[in-house]
Parts: structure tokens; C-alpha cells; sequence
């Protein structure tokens, strides 16, 4: 829900306002959004039973569209069992245009009418469907669906649907993490890489007969057995040394493929009529996770820094003790190293010894203490101040390998090194929130409008500072089902700190609104830069500007495992400066598997929003390809200038169709940049890879950018708005019309107003 809207007339250009492609495309890029989806809760899909000619029927009738072609065999079955018959008398409506719509229809008998503003636009007799939509989120129809003639129909709603998909995928990835668990070398990771690794497997299906393995051929692949039986023979070096083995859903082999190249010392050949495989390749996990021993590695430095009491006490955040243990570097040092001499400066390292052996001799001691295999050593010198003398030498005694992690680096991710060691203070007290009321706030103008309220330019009568004031109706926010959302908001903003990130000030309520007090940003929104009066796109080095800025708010929220999930030029401002600052983060949320509520603007959702099959971060990384392309293009890459069909634009989505324009109107190393952010598959999908967003920073596109300039705002911006007072609104629509409404909402009663008690 983006809540300011900017002025397109006071972009870049001075000209006289033009019609542009996109002067009705706003009106269309209003965010949608699902109830969430209880995945805590038991959910079975209802099962209504059918001859096997109705099954085939049905699932000739679902084809190819978009909805569908991704499900399992599993997943089809699943939602034609959930099917039910309903007749329809002639004449009758079935659905009608503007009602919110949650059913999904198939026609088994007689003829369907289909009427846009009472005006027939087609029909459909046996075997076609419509309300595909309804089964995504709650939409409202875009057209009426009429009984010509007595109508037999198969319908499923949406919420068999969503859970269905949901509680199938969630229930796969668990059975897929277990598995993981058992390979050796996998049992040391984390979860979170876990899912990397899973989200990585591709799936492919053998019939009996046909060989998986080869013996002798070089193993690259490792796989598990999703459904159906594979049997292992001509096992080892002579044959008949070893008897046949039968393998069923949930086993796996190939696992030393992952960590070698020799070649294989058995055969596996499928013996079900359907064999369904998880397959994952070398060169495919190395990409998404890197180095399997890096990947062990980092897992035993976060345990290892975990068990520190010094770190303990101090309590850092999880994304704190992820990004350190990301930036622990193995060393080797050769025997005879010295890693501090007492009395001369020291350097400032904490070591995690992965093996080998250290001898430590503390000052006015005789008697030298060892330090061997996972032992660790250091952790005061990152508190010593800088230029701090050695109290102790420390000797390398054999060949040792040693996870080391910097001062610097300690310091980029905690800030102050006065924190290692102390508790972390009441949230009450770090909170960067100031006590405001709205007392002690005067009113100036709206500057914008949306679902749940206005935002309103106002000043501290006090100290004359100026703010915006998000301010949020009680009563809509429960018509629409989003207390848990906004809630969500405020507690993901009270986690942010960053330039390029709108920052929250302070919050409160009353009887019937919600407050949220936010850093003024006055330059207007990026979509007035991108969209001027007299051409739609900026130039190949403004874009590149504007989306350095994006991923490096991007990344604050990364790093902390949000996702922002409504990534589009409408909700990214520009400062008084030039430079970008994200805004409106009422889709946020801090995502540590997956999440499956669909939310966002549709012409930037990436596929697996669409398709309900959970979705992270990576979500964020599409998104910003869409964002890419429609600054360097002048539109977004999925849009069509000849059709208002959302599900027409889904299904270009969820088929990855869009191209470039000729005649080298975009930069090849832009188009090489957004091939490789939009990609369907996530875990292909850069920013979702080993190194993550740092494959982007080090992209070609990006050579150029200083990111510690840019951060310090020290990077000339491409353009800066015309502010003339720190209370200048001129890069914002008017909405004087609406600023003497005094219409107010129906009183909440005592249990409504309980469901804002976590704001």
C-alpha cells in the first residue's frame, strides 16, 4: 500500500505534460494481497470421490494453464479429489462482475455466457473453466459468469487450494531437509542452508528399466527418491560380490559425487513404472552454497562463536552472529608462526582452531598452555584498542588451520566494540523511537492516500521539525484482514537503520487510528523520475545510480532476513539529496524458511508468489530485475500495452515471456544483469547464490560505483530535486479535496480494539 504518490510534472523534465504509456498503468499497479495463510494449523483437503473417467476429464480440462502446470501428480490428484458438483438452473448467475470472487470453475455440461458491463464477450461449454484468479487471492471478478443453460460445474475454493499447495510444498521441504540430516556431510549445516541446498535439487522421472547410474561413469550427480523403487546392483569390483539392494522413497545415493569427481562403483537402475528423482549436481551446489567444506566450515564457526561466553553475553542478533560467522577466513600457518609477541602490537584476530596445534605463554608465566582442534583464542583482543600491546605470546607448533575473524570485520557487523560482552539492553531503551503524541503535532497537508489511511505532512509544534504521519484507520485494517500485517510493519521498521531506508521516528494510537511518525523524504517518488512529460526510462548511468541505492537497502533488509516483497519505482522516494530511500514496508516480514502469502504489485511478483510455492528473499532479488528493465526501458517487462488481463500477465510471469527492445537501447551489461535477477527458478537466481548479494555489487554494471561513497552520499546523484523549505510538498500530488473530510469510522468495540495490543 503505497501512501505517496508523486507529482509526475515535477520530475526531471520541465516540459509540457505528454500522454505516455503509462498514464493509466498506476492505476493498475495497486498492491493485492492474501489472507495469510495458519500453517501451524491441521488442514485436510476435503476428498470427494470420483470415476476415473471424471479424473481424466478434469485434468484435461486444467491443460496448460498457469495456475496449474507446475503441480506434481501429487498435487492434481489432491486438487481433483477436493472437487465438488454444483448445478446451476438456467438463467442463473454464477459469478457476478465486481463481487470478490474465491471459486474456481470447470464446465462439465451445458454452455456458460460471460458478460462485461451486461455486454456478452464469450462463452464457454463443456470442458472450460474460469476463475482461475479466485484461487490466488481474493479478487474481484472482472466479469459475470451466466447459466445459458442448466449447468453442471466442478468448483474448489481457495483455501483448499492455497493450503493444499502449501502444506504439500512445506511437507516435501521437511521430508527433504530430513534426508539432508542423514548424508554425513550435511548433518553439520544449518537450516538455512539446508534450504539453499533443497531448493537447488531439480526433479526428474524414470520409467522401470531405465538406468540412473552407470558403475564406472564419473559421478557428478546426488540424488533421493521422491516416489517409486530403483534397485542397486553390479556392485564393486567382481562380480557378484555383492547382492542387489532395493531402494524406496526417501533414499539417497550419490552423495560423494558432491565432494568428488571418481567414478562410480555400482549401478542403480529404476524398477518402478514411475521413478520420481531429486537430482543435484556438483557445479549446481557449488553455485548456490559454494565449497561444501566452506559451507561445514561456516556452520562450525557461528557453533563455535555461539559458545563463547563473551559472545554470549553479549547477545548479538541472529543476523549479527550469521554475517560473523560468514566472514570467519581459514587460514593454514606454517609451525615456527608467531600469532602475538608479548610486548609488541598486537593483531587484533579471533581464532577458531580447526586443526593443529598452538602454544600460548602469558605474561610472568613459565608454564606455556596448548590449544588444539576446535579450541579457540582471541576473543579479548577484539575489545583492546587499537595499537593495544601483546600480553602473551602465541606460537604455531605444527601445521594449523584456524577459522580467523578480523577487528574489522568484527566491527563492520556489531558496530561498537564496546558491545562484546555486555547485555543487550531492554528493547524499551535501544529503540530509536522518540515519544511523540499527537498533540504536540500540527497538521500542513496530505501528501498521499491509500487502502488503510493518509500520510500527512506535519511538524513538531515545538521544535518546527518536520515529519510524515502514516496514519492507519482500526476499522479498515480489520475489513481487510491486515492487523497481523501492520503490526508486522512497525515491529520490522523498529528493526532498520540505513540511509536508503525510510526511517521510523515514532508510533502510537488512539480509539481509531494507528500513528506511524516517519522521516520526511521530500524529492518524490522514482516513478516520476523514470516517468517525465516527455519520455518514459532514464539513461543507462541514472539507472545504475538509482539501483545501487535499491540493493544496498535491500541488503540491510536481507541481512536480517526480511523480506521486502513489494519492490516497485512507486515505493522508492528520492532525497533531498538525489539519493533513493525505500519506502513502505507493509509487506515486510522476517522470513527465516519460507513464507506463502501471496502480496505485492502484480506486474513485480515473482513466479513462486504467483504459484503459492513459498517464497524469501529471493522474491526481493526478481523484483529488482523487473524494477531494473522498466528504468531502462521505460516500462516493466511484463506489462502489455494491449491487454488488462491479470491473468494473461501471470501466466507471461510465470512462462518468464519478455524480451528486449532493439536497436541498443539497453546497455548489454544491464541486460545481462536483469537475465540473471529474472530467472525463474530462485535458486539459479542471482542474490540467491553462494556469495549473494555481492554477485551483484561485483557485476559488471556496477564497476563503476564507489559503494562506500554511495553510503556516504559523497556520489554525485544523477539528479537532485528542487526543495525550497524544509516543508516543501511541490514533488507531491494534491489532495487538498480530502483534507476537510471528517468522516470517521464506526467505533471499534473492546475485542477489536484488543487486536492492536502488539503495536
Amino acid at each position: 500500500m503505497n501512501l505517496f504518490k508523486s507529482k509526475p510534472k515535477n520530475s526531471p523534465s520541465k516540459k509540457k505534460k505528454k500522454k505516455t504509456k503509462q498514464d493509466g498503468v498506476r492505476a493498475q499497479r495497486e498492491n493485492i494481497f492474501a489472507q495469510k495463510l495458519d500453517m501451524t494449523e491441521s488442514y485436510k483437503p476435503p476428498f470427494y470421490p470420483k470415476s476415473e473417467a471424471a479424473y481424466e476429464f478434469i485434468d484435461g480440462c486444467l491443460g496448460d494453464n498457469f495456475v496449474f502446470q507446475n503441480l506434481s501428480s501429487k498435487e492434481r490428484r489432491l486438487l481433483i479429489d477436493a472437487m465438488q458438483t454444483q448445478e446451476v438452473p438456467g438463467g442463473e448467475p454464477i459469478v457476478t462482475q465486481g463481487e470478490t470472487g474465491d471459486y474456481f470453475y470447470v464446465v462439465d455440461e451445458g454452455t456458460v455466457r460471460f458478460e462485461v458491463d451486461s455486454r456478452k464477450v464469450g462463452q464457454c461449454g463443456r470442458g472450460g473453466s474460469f476463475g482461475e484468479l479466485a484461487l490466488l487471492y481474493n479478487c474481484p471478478r472482472s466479469a459475470s459468469c451466466v447459466a445459458e443453460t442448466t449447468c453442471t460445474l466442478w468448483i474448489v475454493d481457495q483455501k483448499t487450494f492455497r493450503h493444499m499447495l502449501a502444506n504439500t510444498q512445506n511437507t516435501q521441504n521437511k521430508e527433504t531437509h530430513g534426508i539432508l540430516k542423514k548424508v554425513s556431510f550435511f548433518s553439520d549445516l544449518e537450516d538455512r542452508d539446508l534450504t539453499r541446498i533443497a531448493d537447488a535439487f531439480s526433479t526428474q522421472v524414470c520409467k522401470a528399466g531405465d538406468r540412473i547410474i552407470t558403475k564406472g561413469e564419473i559421478g557428478d550427480n546426488f540424488y533421493i527418491i521422491q516416489e517409486g523403487t530403483a534397485k542397486v546392483h553390479d556392485i564393486g569390483q567382481r562380480e557378484g560380490q555383492f547382492i542387489e539392494q532395493s531402494m524406496g522413497a526417501g533414499a539417497f545415493f550419490g552423495e560423494r559425487a558432491l565432494l568428488t569427481g571418481e567414478p562410480r562403483n555400482a549401478s542403480i537402475t529404476a524398477t518402478s513404472e514411475r521413478c520420481v528423482l531429486l537430482k543435484l549436481g556438483r557445479e549446481e551446489f557449488k553455485v548456490v552454497l559454494g565449497p561444501l567444506q566452506a559451507a561445514i566450515d561456516r556452520a562450525m564457526s557461528k557453533r563455535t562463536l555461539l559458545a563463547v561466553p563473551i559472545f554470549i553475553m553479549s547477545q548479538f542478533e541472529a543476523f549479527e552472529m550469521n554475517r560473523l560467522a560468514d566472514l570467519v577466513v581459514e587460514m593454514t600457518f606454517r609451525p615456527g608462526t608467531v600469532l602475538a609477541q608479548q610486548g609488541k602490537p598486537l593483531v587484533q584476530n579471533f581464532y577458531v582452531v580447526r586443526q593443529g596445534k598452538v602454544r600460548i605463554l602469558h605474561q610472568n608465566s613459565s608454564r606455556p598452555g596448548f590449544l588444539s582442534d576446535s579450541d579457540y583464542f582471541g576473543q579479548s583482543f577484539l575489545k583492546e584498542p587499537d595499537g593495544a600491546v601483546a600480553t602473551q605470546t602465541i606460537t604455531v607448533m605444527e601445521e594449523t588451520r584456524c577459522g580467523v575473524l578480523s577487528k574489522k570485520d568484527f566491527l563492520s557487523v556489531v558496530g561498537n566494540a564496546d558491545r562484546l560482552g555486555r547485555p543487550r539492553r531492554p528493547k524499551a531503551q535501544s529503540a530509536h523511537e522518540k515519544a511523540i503524541t499527537l498533540k504536540e503535532l500540527s497538521k500542513i497537508r496530505i501528501l498521499g492516500v491509500g487502502t488503510f489511511g493518509k500520510v500527512w505532512l506535519v511538524t513538531q509544534k515545538k521544535t518546527g521539525t518536520p515529519y510524515a504521519l502514516k496514519m492507519l484507520s482500526k476499522y479498515e485494517i480489520i475489513q481487510h484482514q491486515q492487523v497481523g500485517s501492520v503490526a508486522q510493519e512497525k515491529n520490522v521498521m523498529s528493526m532498520l537503520d540505513h540511509p536508503f531506508v525510510i526511517s521510523l521516528v515514532g508510533s502510537f494510537m488512539d480509539s481509531r487510528s494507528l500513528y506511524m511518525v516517519l522521516e520526511l523524504v521530500q524529492g518524490g517518488e522514482l516513478f516520476s523520475v523514470i516517468h517525465t512529460e516527455s519520455m518514459d526510462g532514464v539513461p543507462n548511468g541514472n539507472a545504475r545510480f538509482y539501483a545501487a541505492c535499491i540493493l544496498e537497502s535491500l541488503s540491510h533488509l536481507h541481512m536480517r532476513n526480511i523480506a521486502y516483497r513489494d519492490l516497485k519505482p512507486e515505493n522508492v522516494l528520492v532525497d533531498n539529496k538525489g539519493y533513493c530511500v525505500l519506502v513502505d514496508l507493509g509487506f515486510a516480514k522476517v522470513v527465516d524458511d519460507k513464507t506463502y502469502t501471496l502480496c505485492g504489485t502484480p506486474e513485480y511478483l515473482a513466479p513462486e508468489i504467483i504459484l503459492s510455492k513459498g517464497h524469501d528473499k529471493g522474491a526481493d532479488y526478481w523484483a529488482y530485475g523487473v524494477l531494473i528493465y522498466e528504468m531502462v526501458v521505460g516500462h516493466s517487462p511484463f506489462f502489455d500495452f494491449g491487454s488488462n488481463s491479470q491473468a494473461d500477465l501471470f501466466q507471461r510471469i510465470c512462462k518468464v515471456q519478455y524480451s528486449f527492445p532493439g536497436g541498443g537501447l539497453v546497455h548489454h551489461h544491464a541486460q545481462d544483469l536483469i537475465k540473471r535477477l529474472i530467472i525463474r527458478r530462485q535458486a539459479s537466481r542471482m542474490g540467491c547464490l553462494a556469495r549473494g548479494d555481492m554477485d551483484i555489487r561485483d557485476h559488471p554494471w556496477f564497476e563503476i560505483i564507489d559503494v562506500d561513497k554511495l553510503l556516504r552520499r559523497k556520489w554525485p546523484a544523477p539528479w537532485v530535486p528542487r526543495i525550497r523549505n524544509a516543508l516543501d510538498s511541490s514533488h507531491f500530488d494534491s489532495y487538498e479535496h480530502l483534507e476537510k473530510d471528517s468522516k470517521k469510522d464506526p467505533s471499534l468495540t473492546a475485542s477489536e480494539q484488543a487486536l492492536f495490543k502488539d503495536f
